[in-house]
């Protein structure tokens, strides 16, 4: 048989020897360019290398020991597995590198190609991936992303970079997780998201998935950065149980439970965006929640996390399996690789592979990266979305108030009193309620907030004061944190004698990674100075805008070198509300003239205007 070699390949009587013919073959004669020259077959798998750069194409070279090869050789390893070294030498690759070879001469689109160089990667078939990988890519690409036909607010520098980061993701198909700290905006550049995606096809499909809490927070969130948007609340008894009627929606908003007992509906719909708020809830990927967001029909996907991985790396493969399928395998593949029982065998893993190919698809920014751009502190004004019961219970006391009113309102004060408890939490006026974490949480929407809040913080390391005027919520927040955190929070209020507040400030202060100080808002406005939190929660809010303002300050003032994130936590639809609004008008007043006087308005008064406000 006359064997010849033509640009590369290996000839048999004129036809390309077949590579298992090859193969079986030890050392032959072969005619090149008119010359006899004798090719020994290596049985022994060559070990190759891949080189990438994404600024050329094609962007993936290969190398042998110190050798790039040439086209030539790159085609008859992708047609037939084997290539020719100096015309000496026939080396095979194995069945698993072939199969990247023939990826890597295509053409990928974006999502295969992070695939395929993660597995490079992992295999030690590239030394390292480019860190800002994706930014290359969209800037190669720059389209100019304008969300001005919607989006009505300005953008800190980084949250514009957050934007047209995710809108290039998004357009490309490419699942990401958006990490950044608490109080840095991760909301307003995912509705930015929204508008581009909006802008771009204006018959595009979203849904946006959230915590029961959270629902009327994300309508008002639209309203003030993208009034023109309409989110549909897909929530409730008088939820829609057609797919075709949702279809007629841009944007779908509903919760994870309604998202899990309606997965059936949602799973017929072609979503061009699904977002996923609060997405540690999904860290378990065998709930019926992250099994029903699994079977949504979603081109991309985004998980907004501030704590992406919380207890193991678990967190983080389940997190990025659900916006990226099998980019980082499949979960026993995962679980053998990284999760050991014993923590050393889990350090001795190959982490910076992983951290490289967890970096390409998240955008995770701190306070501390961005502290230029951002203000002494942050205002954060959360609307929470009360559950049925929670409802139905609030109206009551409301209607008993404006009996009461329509009659003189003699007795309105007690009553007045009662609902103040109740909005703090049910259990203050039910005894039956019981008082471990999960039923506190049940009964109360704000108390899950709470805990959600606590949740991020607690992941950072950070401190946190929590503000609460009755003595018996900071009984059950003291004890709900003692239970779920497994540390003791500092406490002050009426009952704490003058001589151990200040230790406990300072225990409060000196102690590493997460604290809690529980207080209340007229003792903590004697005098106190507590700059070492970096959060301040305002779980009861006060019906006196000025002493809410006066308790803020105990960590917000002179010796703070931290931004603080003011949580403002207030019922949707309730007098919470009507509280809020003013708090913030004399928010703004004191911005336009220095100082806001005491506050006058009584209990009473503020009570009669709301219930005013419910008449017109």
């Amino acid at each position: 048989m006359a064997y010849t070699i033509l640009d590369g390949e290996i000839l048999a009587n004129g036809h390309p020897l077949a590579p298992e013919q090859l193969f079986k073959l030890a050392r032959f004669s072969v005619v090149m360019d008119g010359n006899d020259i004798e090719l020994t077959v290596s049985r022994r798998p060559a070990e190759l290398r891949f080189n990438f750069n994404p600024d050329v194409t094609p962007c993936f070279t290969l190398h042998f020991r110190d050798t790039q090869l040439a086209p030539c050789q790159l085609k008859t390893l992708v047609e037939y597995g084997y290539f020719i070294i100096d015309n000496k030498k026939v080396f095979f690759v194995s069945d698993r590198l072939r199969h990247h070879l023939i990826e890597a001469a295509n053409e990928l689109e974006l999502p295969r190609l992070l695939r395929l160089l993660r597995e490079l990667r992992r295999e030690g078939l590239i030394s390292e991936i480019p860190a800002t990988l994706i930014d290359r890519f969209r800037v190669k690409k720059q389209k100019n992303w304008t969300h001005r036909k919607f989006f009505v607010r300005e953008l800190y520098p980084y949250q514009q970079f957050g934007v047209e980061w995710l809108t290039f993701c998004a357009r490309n198909g490419i699942g990401t997780l958006l990490a950044d700290d608490m109080g840095l905006g991760k909301t307003a550049q995912v509705i930015a998201l929204c508008c581009n995606v909006l802008q771009d096809n204006p018959n595009g499909h979203i849904l946006i998935v959230v915590p029961n809490p959270l629902l009327d927070n994300w309508l008002r969130e639209f309203r003030f950065f993208a009034p023109e948007l309409h989110p549909y609340l897909h929530y409730g008894s008088h939820r829609e149980g057609l797919s075709s009627l949702l279809e007629k929606q841009n944007i779908i908003l509903t919760p994870y439970t309604t998202l899990a007992s309606d997965i059936a509906m949602l799973e017929e719909l072609a979503f061009d965006l699904v977002l996923y708020d609060e997405a540690s809830m999904l860290k378990n990927p065998s709930s019926g929640r992250s099994l029903a967001a699994r079977r949504l029909d979603a081109f991309a996907s985004v998980a907004m996390s501030g704590t992406p991985v919380e207890n193991s790396l678990m967190d983080a493969w389940a997190l990025c399996d659900l916006v990226f399928p099998n980019y980082l395998g499949n979960e026993q593949d995962f679980r053998s690789r990284y999760v050991h029982r014993n923590i050393t065998y889990t350090l001795k893993s190959n982490l910076d592979e992983l951290e490289q190919s967890l970096q390409q698809i998240t955008l995770r920014r701190m306070k501390k990266d961005v502290l230029g751009q951002l203000p002494e502190k942050i205002d954060i004004h959360t609307a929470i979305t009360a559950g049925a019961q929670e409802r139905r219970n609030y109206d009551a006391l409301i209607d008993a108030i404006l009996q009461d009113a329509a009659k003189g309102g003699g007795g309105i004060l007690p009553l007045i009193n009662k609902l103040q408890q109740y909005t703090a939490h049910p259990a203050l006026l039910d005894a039956a309620i019981p008082r471990d974490v999960k039923s506190l949480a049940a009964y109360s929407a704000k108390f899950e907030l709470l805990l959600m809040t606590l949740d991020n913080i607690a992941a950072s390391g950070e401190k946190v004061i929590i503000f609460a005027t009755f003595q018996k919520v900071i009984d059950l927040v003291h004890s709900a944190i003692r239970e779920k955190y497994g540390t003791k929070a500092g406490v002050i209020d009426g009952r704490t004698p003058n001589e151990k507040r200040q230790s406990l400030i300072d225990d409060f202060s000196s102690s590493a990674g997460f604290s809690v100080l529980l207080l209340h808002p007229k003792t903590a406005g004697m005098g106190l100075n507590i700059t070492a939190a970096t959060h301040v929660i305002h779980y009861c809010r006060q019906w006196n805008p000025a002493l809410e303002e006066q308790a803020t300050a105990r960590a917000w003032r002179n010796g703070q070198q931290s931004v603080v994130s003011v949580h403002y936590l207030y019922y949707a639809n309730t007098i919470e509300e009507m509280i809020d609004e003013r708090l913030r008008l004399k928010q703004t007043l004191s911005e336009q003239v220095v100082t806001v006087t005491g506050n006058k308005e009584t209990d009473k008064q503020l009570m009669l205007d709301y219930l005013e406000s419910l008449t017109k």
